[in-house]
């Protein structure tokens, strides 16, 4: 299978899936480990991640020569191989200074949901409403819970909270407050060159709860 003749696509908030052209693969992994260090790899906040923080989030030791062939020949090996028979390809970048996940002809969800609140936050820092409001609806349909809930290690419990920061602020309390009865007056006012802060609205209970 050619990775350009494929859609690979990774769910990672409110649960772990992947598939391939729709079809579910990669449901028995090798090992827990594994598959611990390929979901640290989707983190949307580190697109590369270092062999330091790949050994002390796998081992909670910091990287040395020794670890860092350990790393390569026990489990990325394997994990490697496994990646090919699975999806047809290996998506793992390999270099001297770490790992990074390539994005390139991969949907990632989390990856998705992180670009459209960041995008969404700046239209409101440039006062385009209406273009904040569309990006940061979609992005609360892009919630869908936890980032990987149930999973276990450093990079992926700090991505996780990471994720459910951001959901707070933009949909739970910046969305709601756009949407208030009192839009219009703040939209009129900044356009006229006054400050005025938002007031308080309704927010949505949508958060991960870990």
């Amino acid at each position: 299978m050619n990775k350009f003749e494929s859609t690979l696509k990774i769910q990672t908030l409110g649960r772990f899936n992947i598939t391939v052209d729709g079809k579910n693969v990669a449901t028995e992994w090798p090992d827990e480990t594994a598959k611990n260090i390929f979901c640290s790899l989707l983190s949307p906040l580190d697109l590369y991640i270092t062999w330091d923080r790949i050994c002390r989030s796998t081992w909670d030791v910091p990287v040395t020569r020794t670890n860092r062939r350990r790393l390569e020949e026990i489990m990325l090996r394997p994990l490697n191989s496994f990646m090919i028979k699975e999806l047809g390809f290996n998506p793992l970048i390999i270099g001297d200074e770490g790992i990074k996940f390539n994005h390139n002809n991969v949907y990632l969800d989390a990856l998705d949901f992180h670009k459209t609140v960041v995008e969404g936050l700046r239209e409101l820092t440039l006062g385009n409403f209406a273009q904040a409001i569309e990006k940061i609806n979609r992005a609360n349909s892009l919630y869908a819970g936890c980032y990987l809930p149930g999973m276990t290690g450093k990079i992926i419990t700090n991505t996780r909270n990471d994720l459910d920061s951001l959901f707070r602020t933009a949909v739970m309390v910046v969305l709601p407050k756009l949407q208030s009865s009192s839009f219009k007056v703040i939209k009129r006012k900044l356009n006229s060159g006054m400050s005025c802060p938002i007031n308080n609205g309704k927010t949505v209970q949508k958060s991960c709860e870990v």
